[in-house]
C-alpha cells in the first residue's frame, strides 16, 4: 500500500501542535471526517469509536516510540511502560497492577488531603499566586511519590528533576547535552533513585511494602523480573507521567474560580464532585493526543494506512464526538455517560494511575469548598488562559488567583 493522498480540506502542520490542540479546528475535522490524512504519513483520528478502537487494539496498531522523534530507538530498559508493547508490556503492567489499585488510592487519600491542606492554608496566607505553581504542579508527583515509597523530604527535589527531565530533549531523543540515557542526561536523578532501588534489594524481606519493593522483587512463573536498570526507568515513567494530572487539577480550578454557577452547585451539592472530575477528563483531556504505528496495511474508519505509518489518536477531538456525548462542547455536571471517556487511553494501555488521578481531583474540589468561601477567590486582574507550551499537555501554563482574606473564615 503506497501512502495516500492528503485531504486537503483537513490538512495541517503535525508539528504545530497546537493545531491539533484546537478544539474549534478538531471538532470541524470530526464532524467532517472522522479520520483523515492532514499531512505526508500522518494519519489523524477524530471520532470517538474510531480513536478508541486504535487504543484497544495492539496487535495492529503499536504504541513504540509513541512520543519520540522520528527515527528515534530508546533501548527497552530505558523505554516507559507505554511505549512498549506484547509479550514484555503484559508482563510489566501485571507486576504494576499489583500496586496501581483503588484500594491503593484510598490508602493514600489521607495523605493526600493533608498535603493539599498545608499548599492552599500557605496559598491562602499569601494572598494568592499561581496556583499551578502552588498546588497543581507539585500535588500528582508528591501523591504518586508517597505512593511509590519515596520520603518526603525528597519529594520536590526529584520531582524537580523530572520535570526538568520532561522540559528537555530527553523525551523526543533519549539524550541531552549531558549524555545519553537517564543516568547520562540526569544522574543526580539516576543516582538517587538507584539509591532507592539497591535499599529495597539490601532490606529483603524487611523492604517496605510499597511499589519500588513491588517491581523488586515480583518474579513470575519462569522466574521473570524486571531488571534495576528498567526500574529505574518506570520510577521516572510514574513520576513524570503523574505531572500530566497536573493539567486536570488546572482545568478543574479555572473551572472552580470562573464559573460561579459550577461553584455553587458543588457547594450545594457536593455528591456531584466526582461527576465534575469525570466531565471535565473528558472537555478537557489534560493529555490532548497520543501517537500509534500502523504495524501492517490496515483501515481506520475508512481510511487506508501502511505500515510504518503514524496514526495521531487525538482524545481531545474524541471525547467532543456529539455520537457519544450529546451537548458535547458543554461542561455538563448533569452528563449521565461522563466516564465513557478516553482521557486515560483505552485497552491494555490504560493509565495506571487513574485511580489516583481521580482521588486527587476529588480530593482538591473538596478542598477548595473548604478551604475559600464563595467570592474568596478571583482571577487576577488582567489574567489571561494560555495553554501550557508542552507539545500532548491541555490545560492552563498559569493561573494566577488573588485571594480575599477578608472573606475567609
Amino acid at each position: 500500500m503506497t501512502s495516500q493522498p492528503i485531504d486537503d480540506a483537513f490538512g495541517f502542520d503535525p508539528r504545530d501542535t497546537t493545531q491539533a490542540k484546537d478544539p474549534v479546528l478538531m471538532d470541524k475535522i470530526r464532524n467532517a471526517k472522522p479520520v483523515s490524512r492532514p499531512s505526508a504519513e500522518l494519519v489523524l483520528a477524530t471520532g470517538w469509536a474510531e480513536t478508541r478502537a486504535a487504543f484497544g487494539d495492539m496487535e495492529r496498531f503499536s504504541s513504540v516510540g509513541d512520543f519520540r522523534a522520528p527515527g528515534v530507538v530508546m533501548p527497552t530498559e530505558e523505554s516507559f511502560l507505554g511505549e512498549l508493547d506484547a509479550p514484555l508490556h503484559p508482563k510489566i503492567r501485571a507486576v504494576l497492577l499489583r500496586a496501581f489499585t483503588p484500594k491503593q488510592a484510598i490508602a493514600a487519600e489521607d495523605w493526600a488531603r493533608a498535603f493539599v491542606r498545608k499548599r492552599l492554608q500557605d496559598f491562602a496566607d499569601a494572598g494568592g499566586g499561581d496556583l499551578m505553581q502552588v498546588l497543581a504542579t507539585p500535588a500528582p508527583g508528591s501523591v504518586t511519590a508517597h505512593v511509590m515509597g519515596i520520603p518526603e523530604a525528597l519529594h520536590a527535589q526529584i520531582m524537580d528533576w523530572c520535570n526538568q527531565l520532561l522540559h528537555s530533549t530527553w523525551p523526543a531523543l533519549g539524550k541531552t547535552e549531558r549524555g545519553a540515557g537517564i543516568a547520562g542526561g540526569f544522574p543526580e536523578l539516576a543516582a538517587l533513585l538507584d539509591g532507592l532501588i539497591d535499599a529495597r534489594v539490601q532490606a529483603g524481606a524487611d523492604a517496605p511494602d510499597d511499589v519500588i519493593t513491588t517491581m523488586v522483587n515480583t518474579r513470575d512463573a519462569d522466574g521473570w523480573s524486571i531488571g534495576k536498570h528498567h526500574i529505574r526507568t518506570l520510577m521516572v515513567n510514574m513520576l513524570a507521567g503523574s505531572l500530566s494530572a497536573t493539567y486536570m487539577i488546572g482545568n478543574l480550578a479555572y473551572r472552580f474560580v470562573r464559573d460561579v454557577e459550577f461553584q455553587q452547585t458543588l457547594r450545594a451539592r457536593p455528591e456531584m464532585i466526582p461527576n465534575a472530575v469525570e466531565e471535565s477528563l473528558r472537555l478537557e483531556p489534560p493529555v490532548a493526543f497520543l501517537y500509534r504505528t500502523a504495524l501492517a496495511e490496515v483501515e481506520l474508519g475508512g481510511c487506508p494506512i501502511a505500515k510504518g505509518e503514524h496514526v495521531m489518536l487525538n482524545i481531545l477531538a474524541a471525547q467532543r464526538d456529539p455520537a457519544i456525548f450529546p451537548d458535547a462542547g458543554s461542561f455538563r455536571l448533569d452528563r449521565d455517560n461522563p466516564r465513557n471517556h478516553i482521557a486515560f487511553g483505552y485497552g491494555p494501555h490504560i493509565c495506571l494511575g487513574n485511580h489516583l488521578t481521580r482521588m486527587l481531583g476529588r480530593v482538591i474540589l473538596e478542598a477548595l469548598i473548604a478551604r475559600f468561601p464563595a467570592g474568596s477567590l478571583a482571577l487576577a486582574p488582567g489574567f489571561v488562559w494560555h495553554c501550557v507550551d508542552h507539545p500532548m499537555e491541555f490545560g492552563p501554563e498559569r493561573l494566577d488567583l488573588v485571594v480575599d482574606r477578608s472573606k475567609l473564615v
